[in-house]
């Protein structure tokens, strides 16, 4: 399926996507930092804003490069690339993927802090708990606004058909199993918390070849034997090593939603607006009428 330019394009985009991933995290800690156990307050006045500007830049770094991604893809393809509409990173900034502020996931991180205080923990380990979650949501947020900018600007393609998933090594089982099945356009993603898999663009002619480097068997046969023991669990993957399979041993959707699944905000987000139609001029329509593209 793939021309030999498109895995350096498929790097080039996912090392982009992780810079950004680590910026946030690296942000986010030091705002954690910044918490005051005796002052409630300090959560409001210096934590949040801080972790909500560290993820808004990072969605903007995760953005950026989409459309030079997707159009990159199509010529890697030898397909001409032509949008119908051009790709507005700057609205991909502010919400979580399902809608929520993302000063809601701050308050989420101090939950679990005080949750882990009120049941007797350290004070030490229920700050490492409650920063733990805080970039779980970081990042999973972030990944989520780089594959929704990537969605929108290859339905913004017509030469684009849909997408192939690409797994990453190393990798869990859920996501080995997926990889590289191909979707529509309008599909939404499927993925797990910290979940860094890409959507590669597709055009019509390479929908009906396959990528053999990318299938669940070829990736676990290029794993070591302690990547495969942990990601499906050392029983599972000797069984898997002996000819079991690989689907009736993992169970996919365990920990696994579609970005954007639950809508939490009056604005719909640009990952529910791609699920809501299977039509490409409806779903053209829709995103420039909330400023995805113009």
């Amino acid at each position: 399926m793939t021309d030999p330019a498109t895995p350096t394009i498929d790097a080039e985009f996912y090392t982009a996507q992780q810079v950004a991933v680590r910026d946030a995290a690296n942000r986010v800690q030091a705002a954690w930092a910044q918490l005051d156990p005796a002052d409630p307050a300090s959560l409001a006045g210096q934590v949040q804003p801080a972790v909500v500007a560290a993820i808004e830049e990072a969605q903007a770094q995760a953005s950026a490069p989409a459309a030079l991604y997707v159009a990159g893809a199509l010529l890697a393809a030898g397909a001409v690339s032509a949008p119908l509409a051009t790709l507005v990173t700057a609205a991909f900034v502010g919400a979580a993927a399902s809608g929520l502020l993302l000063g809601v996931l701050a308050d989420y991180g101090l939950r679990h802090y005080q949750r882990a205080l009120a049941a007797g923990m350290p004070p030490s380990e229920a700050r490492a708990i409650g920063l733990s979650r805080l970039l779980t949501y970081t990042a999973t947020e972030v990944a989520d606004t780089g594959r929704a900018a990537v969605q929108v600007a290859m339905i913004a393609e017509p030469a684009v058909a849909g997408y192939e998933r690409i797994v990453r090594l190393p990798a869990c089982g859920r996501c080995l199993i997926l990889a590289g099945r191909l979707y529509r356009y309008s599909d939404g993603f499927a993925r797990h918390p910290r979940c860094d898999c890409l959507m590669r663009p597709v055009t019509r002619d390479q929908w009906e070849n396959t990528n053999p480097g990318n299938t669940p068997a070829a990736l676990f046969a290029r794993m070591s034997r302690a990547q495969q023991d942990k990601a499906f669990g050392a029983g599972d993957a000797e069984a898997i090593r002996a000819g079991a399979d690989m689907a009736r041993v993992v169970n996919v959707h365990r920990g696994v939603t579609v970005a954007g699944a639950r809508r939490q905000s009056g604005r719909p987000t640009a990952a529910q607006l791609v699920t809501a139609s299977t039509d490409r001029a409806d779903l053209l329509a829709e995103l420039q009428r909330f400023g995805y593209l113009r």
